[in-house]
């Protein structure tokens, strides 16, 4: 008894949760909010910014032990006056502005993985709403087809009875089931794009993928005009990555540069002398000399030079990369508007007159319409309105796609 009440309680407490409606909001929230590779972004920003400190800070120091000056005849016993055993500090100065310049290539870094990061964010919104909209649309559709073969069924059942009677013909019982069958075969074929766009949208939202959708879309406002959704492709988080790679570049340039300024090291020592003799003490300085700057230096900044041109042509090509997509997504969303305006204002209209007119003449029992062209009608209608759904998705995801170039996908 106890077990079973523990049972009842647990499904009312999922109940809800099984009742709850994934709508396309909460679906990019959810996906944002669990995105394992935002979060690997952020590790990295977090792990340039720590390294930016070390980076800019003095070598770590070296401490030397050694003895100096034994004579070999006779060693390990055999004492000189130089003989000395001591200790020394070194510690090594970066050349020229190095600690700066490195602290400002890993900042810039971790600037470059927090673009990428808001990148993803964008990315992400499109791609879940993407997701959403598909299995939306196949559920819709599925909905309706699962309807007709209801439909078909009454219409089998009733063509039986009138062949039971006499009034009916064996060739319109075997016409309904085979329409019914191929109803059935068109909503297996939904019903496996349904798995498809589920299993889609759990790669986003992996715990509420199987939630109900909602009947309805949500209302996406239109877009701005194309010519300032261009102008604003400047500022794009993808292309602002961009524009931190090359930032990072000229980091690199600035080190290149900076390495022909020799780096420098102080040295400090105390050494010790046996036989009452007077200690010793050492300091001496190490500098670099790049003699041969032509082979090294020069070539090294030759080399980054290319490689800040290289950031720049591909900063330049990503742009207008943005800018064909964002056409080619305009130009979609255009056309699938016109689309859905001329299944709504004549193909649905026009399968539905056709429909009722038939329906009439074989109500009439005139013998103009047969029960097989009444039902093909009405399966004519019903894939016009699955077309409808298709076109009403499309739209949709042509709009969510606009919305990441507006680089506001993640706020609606």
């Amino acid at each position: 008894m106890r077990i079973s009440l523990l049972l009842l309680a647990a499904l009312a407490a999922a109940a809800p949760a099984l009742g709850q409606v994934l709508t396309l909001g909460e679906a990019r929230r959810l996906a944002l909010e669990s995105q394992p590779a935002l979060r690997a972004l952020d590790l990295s920003a977090r792990a340039a910014d720590e390294a930016s400190v070390a980076d800019g800070a003095l070598p770590d120091p070296r401490l030397k032990l050694g003895a100096l000056n034994f004579p070999s005849r006779n060693f390990p016993s055999a004492r000189e006056d130089m003989t000395q055993v001591g200790v020394s500090w070194e510690q090594a100065i970066p050349g020229g502005d190095k600690r700066r310049l490195r602290t400002e290539r890993t900042l810039a870094e971790a600037g470059q993985a927090r673009a990428e990061a808001i990148g993803l964010r964008q990315g992400i919104a499109r791609d879940v709403g993407q997701a959403w909209l598909d299995a939306w649309q196949a559920i819709g559709a599925e909905r309706m087809l699962v309807a007709l073969a209801q439909e078909f069924e009454r219409s089998i059942e009733l063509a039986r009875i009138a062949l039971a009677s006499g009034k009916g013909a064996q060739a319109e019982v075997l016409a309904a089931r085979q329409l019914l069958s191929q109803s059935h075969d068109r909503r297996l074929e939904l019903v496996a794009q349904v798995r498809r766009a589920r299993a889609a949208l759990g790669r986003w939202v992996p715990e509420a993928a199987a939630r109900d959708l909602p009947a309805e879309l949500p209302v996406l406002p239109p877009p701005a005009p194309l010519t300032a959704i261009i102008e604003s492709l400047e500022h794009h988080p993808l292309h602002d990555m961009q524009l931190r790679a090359q930032g990072v570049a000229e980091a690199d340039v600035a080190l290149a540069r900076e390495a022909s300024k020799p780096d420098r090291s102080v040295e400090l020592g105390y050494f010790a002398r046996g036989g009452g003799r007077s200690d010793m003490l050492m300091f001496q300085v190490a500098i670099e000399l790049p003699v041969f700057a032509d082979r090294k230096q020069d070539r090294m900044v030759a080399s980054k030079l290319a490689q800040l041109e290289r950031a720049r042509e591909q900063r330049a090509d990503h742009l207008r990369q943005l800018r064909a997509d964002l056409a080619a997504a305009y130009a979609d969303w255009e056309l699938a508007g016109e689309r859905l305006r001329n299944i709504e204002g004549a193909i649905l209209p026009d399968a539905n007159a056709r429909l009722v007119a038939l329906q009439s003449q074989y109500g009439a029992g005139a013998g103009s319409a047969p029960l097989a062209t009444v039902l093909e009608a009405r399966r004519i209608l019903v894939e016009a309105g699955i077309q409808q759904l298709a076109m009403r998705s499309m739209q949709a995801k042509t709009r969510v796609a606009l919305q990441y170039f507006e680089h506001d996908g993640g706020s609606r």
